[in-house]
């Protein structure tokens, strides 16, 4: 498999990462058959998400953040580019895995549905420290992958983002969910959104897993694409200080638009109108130029990062499955030449 290197590192760090993902699969059970993915008929019914993804996110009282640990990071440099290299070939994860995921307090399940089979590493219930949730879909897959990064706060990012994952084009099914588990607000007790620093954030805590897992996926996957939701409110267009004709922002978290940002932004029009705008051309906000997966991921030559701010009417419109089937299709559609 081909790697996602660093700007400027050399050909011999791939042989390192895939290494030491693969030291714990080759001594694990063989691989299984790869899991057929069923294609749709014509009249299928809606696609439903797996109920089970809902439990990903616990009650946010019952989450005591704690920073990340050298020994989580330690672990899952292991358990990522194990399970992304083993997906695409088997059914169950290496055996071997779960204890590795076990001696961090997370678990490591098989969520077998009717049409994909998951592999979900979230926290033991008697450890909930907003470490993060992770799902790898297993068989055919692209390097696509949808984050949610603040859950609770920007209402609606994680249902949408369970059905853009759940839900993708037949062809398009993106590898790899990611969630953040705690309120980016609630890192430090009497925390206000005031305070200068926000630990539980991972769209702004570069010592977060969540961001470790990033940098693991953008290592291991050969071209990454990572599409970040997010969400605003009517506050600033009600006080004037915001276009309230603002339907949604797309950014590559930079200055300068990317060609993903940009095919995305015009095909969204073709969804929401006029409303959908460019960052910085078409707006000059919610551009996530601080984001601290934006930043990471320009530091890899093939991997890219989309940053997409919805409205709440845009949020609301995504309730409906057939608009955000459309959805699914602009942001996973192949990059326009």
């Amino acid at each position: 498999m081909s790697r996602c290197l660093p700007r400027g590192a050399a050909p011999w760090l791939a042989a390192g990462v895939l290494a030491a993902s693969s030291s714990i699969a080759m001594a694990s059970e063989p691989p299984s058959k790869p899991v057929e993915q069923p294609r749709p008929t014509r009249g299928a019914k809606e696609c439903v998400p797996d109920a089970r993804f809902a439990g990903l996110w616990p009650k946010v009282a019952d989450v005591k953040f704690h920073p990340t640990t050298l020994r989580e990071r330690a672990a899952f440099s292991k358990l990522l580019p194990a399970l992304l290299d083993a997906a695409p070939k088997r059914s169950k994860p290496p055996e071997a895995l779960k204890a590795t995921a076990a001696s961090v307090g997370f678990r490591l399940e098989v969520w077998e549905g009717r049409q994909d089979t998951f592999w979900v590493l979230r926290e033991e219930a008697e450890r909930l420290r907003g470490a993060g949730a992770y799902v790898v879909r297993t068989g055919p897959a692209t390097d696509d992958v949808v984050q949610v990064p603040h859950p609770w706060f920007d209402r609606g990012t994680e249902d949408i983002g369970v059905g853009l994952f759940a839900c993708a084009p037949e062809d398009r099914k993106p590898r790899l969910f990611m969630t953040a588990t705690a309120h980016r607000y609630h890192g430090n007790p009497g925390e206000t959104p005031e305070d200068p620093e926000h630990p539980a954030d991972v769209a702004h805590n570069p010592e977060h897993l969540f961001q470790e897992v990033t940098d693991l996926v953008a290592r291991t996957l050969a071209a990454p694409r990572v599409v970040q939701l997010h969400g605003f409110g009517t506050a600033k267009a009600e006080a004037g200080l915001r276009d309230k004709d603002l339907v949604a922002v797309v950014s590559a978290g930079t200055r300068e638009p990317t060609t993903w940002a940009r095919q995305v932004s015009k095909q969204l029009v073709k969804v929401w109108g006029e409303g959908v705008r460019l960052f910085p051309e078409g707006a000059q906000v919610l551009g996530g130029t601080q984001n601290a997966q934006g930043r990471l991921l320009r530091t890899y030559e093939c991997a890219r990062f989309l940053h997409l701010e919805l409205s709440a009417r845009a949020r609301k419109s995504l309730s409906s499955g057939e608009r955000l089937a459309r959805v699914g299709h602009v942001l996973f559609a192949p990059l326009e030449d």
